[in-house]
């Protein structure tokens, strides 16, 4: 076994699944522990989660491959998805002075395709996931073959812990992407992961920057809760970025479902994949004139 970090509840490997019947060669997974000593509520909390991920088998959803928990350490195995987490991709494809754009616009809408099309599954399931982001998404690849998928809850937690705020007395949230019901009241339903996904494309189109940049999380629940909102990263189309204002809307009933932003996704894709769009995020002028074309769509 060989580490691969520290996930929400104890370390986590990569390993190999051998005697496999339907397969050539051992198969890559990642294997979950849950340490020895450890409280009954996070044994429970370690437990709910494979259970949870047993109910889905989607292609953009990680999937559970099995679990062992007769004896100790506690372990769930999950494949094992060799592109990382979007997040770090997201930054790592940003164009430098000595790198042109990794990543075009066609590459952005499949990322937030498939991540789309994992939440109308739940969405589907009456499944509300609480964590919808980037760090949460992970990629079969870092290739243009890439897919992404959303993997289980808290894993990235403690990756990136500087993205969640503690009330007093109260678990970590991830303010930064909930809605004012959610941090305010502690609301959460369908469409609190609708207005998590908002964040999610906002992150994707600006290659994986902090959203509210420069602000606190109070400064952000303060801002959001009177109606301020995040601007159009730079480059991303009106149409994208008008999905994003949908899903923003203060009034939870008035956001969209997750299979009309799939469907609005997939007309974006129609568009671009016609005119063949060969271009990174810097053309700005290109950028403008295929903005038109996404409007006529919507």
């Amino acid at each position: 076994l060989r580490l691969l970090g520290h996930g929400a509840f104890g370390e986590v490997y990569q390993g190999f699944l051998a005697s496999v019947a339907h397969l050539t060669e051992d198969l890559k997974v990642a294997v979950k522990t849950l340490p020895t000593l450890c409280t009954e509520q996070t044994e429970i909390d370690f437990i709910t989660e494979a259970v949870i991920l047993s109910k889905f088998n989607h292609p953009n959803i990680v999937k559970l491959i099995g679990v062992c928990f007769d004896k100790t350490p506690r372990y769930i195995v999950l494949e094992l998805l060799d592109g990382g987490d979007l997040k770090m991709f997201l930054r790592e494809s940003r164009p430098t002075p000595s790198r042109s754009p990794g990543l075009k616009i066609l590459d952005l809408l499949r990322l937030c395709h498939d991540v789309a099309c994992a939440c109308q599954h739940l969405e589907e399931k009456h499944f509300i996931h609480r964590d919808i982001a980037a760090r949460n998404c992970l990629l079969t690849t870092k290739g243009p073959s890439r897919r992404a998928k959303i993997a289980d809850f808290g894993m990235s937690r403690d990756i990136y812990r500087s993205d969640y705020y503690k009330k007093t007395g109260k678990a970590l949230l991830p303010v930064k992407w909930m809605p004012p019901e959610a941090f305010l009241d502690g609301i959460f339903t369908a469409k609190t992961d609708i207005w998590s996904y908002g964040i999610l494309l906002w992150e994707i189109f600006s290659l994986g920057h902090m959203p509210y940049p420069g602000c606190t999380n109070e400064e952000v629940m303060q801002t959001v809760t009177i109606g301020g909102r995040l601007s159009s990263p730079e480059g991303c189309p009106i149409s994208i970025y008008h999905i994003m204002s949908e899903c923003w809307t203060t009034a939870p009933e008035d956001r969209p479902s997750f299979s009309t932003i799939v469907n609005k996704i997939e007309k974006s894709l129609e568009v671009i994949s016609t005119v063949r769009l060969s271009i990174g995020l810097t053309n700005y002028h290109f950028q403008k004139r295929l903005e038109i074309k996404f409007v006529c769509y919507f």
